[in-house]
Formats: C-alpha cells, structure tokens, sequence
C-alpha cells in the first residue's frame, strides 16, 4: 500500500462531498453514509497505528536508538492551507 497520510485526508473529504450532494436520491445518501462510516473506522485505526509508530520512535530517540543527525530531512506531512484563512 502505497498511500500516505494526505491520501486518507482526500477519501475522507471526498466522502464528506458525496454526503453534501444535494441532488443525491436517498439511496445514494445511505450508500454514502454506509462509506463514510466505514472509512471513518478505517482511518480511526489507521491514525491510531501512526500513533503507536510515533510513541515506538521517541521511545526509540530516548533511549538514544537513533542517529543524532539525518543527513536529509525526512518529509512527514505537507502543509494544507485551511479554507477561510490566510496562509503566513
């Protein structure tokens, strides 16, 4: 599985936008509620799984298991601008 934490942030808003749709027939509202239910499980345990990788990392950097320097900083999330704000 190649996804990264900004692809489960875009399935999870694209499932919030097929909830919003106002010209959807109530069945495609309940195929829809029934997907972002799911989904929402899924990245639940996906979000707390990243967690227990980070909690392993500064147990890890703590016990001094890691390099003191990296070479190349390691990308871990891209900033998203948050609609109705300005960007710094």
């Amino acid at each position: 599985m190649k996804n990264k934490l900004e692809d489960v942030r875009n399935h999870l808003v694209q499932a919030m936008e097929a909830l919003n749709q106002e010209d959807a027939t109530p069945e495609e509202i309940q195929r829809s509620i029934g997907r972002a239910k799911a989904m929402s499980n899924v990245a639940n345990s996906f979000i707390e799984s990243v967690k227990v990788e980070i909690d392993a990392i500064k147990l890890a950097d703590e016990a001094g298991l890691l390099p003191s320097s990296v070479s190349q900083p390691v990308k871990m999330v891209e900033a998203t601008p948050v609609l109705g704000r300005k960007s710094a």
